[in-house]
């Protein structure tokens, strides 16, 4: 076996070891396993919460595109599970259109790329690691009917709107991977695509 698969095998037998997850599917258990792995912090089992995981799986088998919120998503998401799928990976934060559109709307880049993507992809994949106000846009276009995202991987970090965020996600009908409170990060997002790419690949 591989040195690398070996110490992942082993971590997550560590990890079984240390936390309960008796209400999670076998799906739901690979992502909680490796956000926890991501993480080191068991707690994150106890504050996961995921709603129709198997949207996303089946989401990214049709080739759904997988919008990021910051780049550091993007580049933690491992090219190699991607494959031959097609699944685009898009990040429009530094796009020039969104910069000045933020400017004249006065809103964050992130919140503007939210829109951005929405009028060109209102039915991909998201996944928001590092802005909660992308992830607050994201759920007010969704319920102004504006997009339709298939899955969102929602743990935005941090203290300001962090957890409200996430918080009002959880209280959707959108399929999701998020958590409680003010843990998550671009790692955070990034592990829960990787390991929807596993599932899609049935690995």
């Amino acid at each position: 076996m591989d040195k690398g698969l070996s110490i992942e095998k082993e971590s997550f037998e560590i990890i079984d070891s240390l936390i309960d997850l008796s209400r999670f599917s076998e799906a739901e258990k690979l992502i909680v396993r490796k956000l926890v792995h991501t993480t080191g912090d068991p707690e994150f089992a106890e504050l996961t919460r995921i709603h129709r995981l198997e949207a996303g799986v089946e989401a990214l088998r049709n080739g759904a595109p997988i919008i990021t919120d910051v780049t550091m998503v993007t580049a933690g998401i491992t090219k190699r599970y991607l494959g031959e799928s097609g699944n685009e990976v898009l990040c429009f934060i530094s796009e020039p259109e969104v910069i000045a559109k933020s400017k004249e709307l006065n809103l964050t880049r992130a919140e503007t790329a939210i829109v951005y993507a929405a009028e060109k992809y209102p039915e991909a994949v998201y996944a928001i690691g590092n802005a909660p106000t992308a992830l607050l846009k994201l759920i007010e276009l969704t319920e102004a009917g504006r997009m339709n995202p298939a899955f969102v991987a929602g743990l935005p970090v941090g203290f300001v709107k962090a957890a409200e965020s996430k918080e009002l996600l959880m209280q959707t009908d959108i399929p999701h991977v998020s958590n409680k409170g003010a843990k998550g990060g671009s790692p955070c997002a990034a592990t829960v695509i990787n390991g929807l790419l596993l599932l899609r690949a049935g690995l």
